[in-house]
């Protein structure tokens, strides 16, 4: 007669299979190339500044949305590409994350006095003070615009002309692609 496991052994045995599909999913996003996709002018038109925080480099006149989540690891680690981008405006649009947690820092960055300094904060691992604010609901705003967009996946960019694209960008590659999207 088999012997029934306690409950600290099933525990442990769904954990390790959490960690081996969590490692299996890593693997393939790291192994799978960024996505890149272009939106049309009508679904380009549906894209605003509501709901975003933003930092200006130089004199801000190229501009790029980016769609961020705090359960995103990527998402933490592009932050510096963009410091180093020149004469553009990043617009970041926050969505609520995949966890609880996720929600609770995306939370805390949209109802900061300084969103641009929580997020970074994030970034480098540091924990922000828990922020209160009634008014949320731009963070659940921006995961509906996402979806409307057809974005699948964070981050995305979303350059001037439509082009989208996903997953860790160096900023040598966000400089180019800025470069071609912006009207001449």
């Amino acid at each position: 007669m088999a012997q029934i496991p306690n409950s600290n052994t099933l525990m442990t045995l769904i954990a390790g299979a959490g960690l081996l599909a969590a490692a299996a999913f890593g693997a393939n996003l790291l192994s799978s190339p960024a996505a890149v996709t272009q939106l049309d002018d009508r679904t380009l038109r549906s894209l605003t500044t509501d709901g975003t925080f933003k930092s200006v480099q130089g004199d801000g006149s190229r501009a790029i949305h980016v769609f961020l989540s705090a359960d995103c690891k990527f998402c933490l680690q592009i932050e510096p590409e963009f410091d180093q981008l020149n004469n553009v405006t990043v617009y970041r649009h926050l969505l609520p994350g995949h966890t609880k947690a996720g929600r609770l820092k995306a939370i805390d960055v949209w109802c900061s006095d300084n969103q641009v300094g929580a997020w970074k904060k994030i970034g480098e691992g540091l924990v922000i003070q828990p922020a209160k604010c009634s008014d949320v609901a731009a963070i659940d705003g921006n995961l509906v615009l996402a979806k409307r967009l057809g974005l699948a996946s964070t981050p995305s960019i979303v350059f001037e002309d439509g082009h989208v694209s996903s997953g860790m960008v160096s900023s040598s590659n966000i400089a180019a692609r800025i470069a071609l999207s912006t009207p001449q």
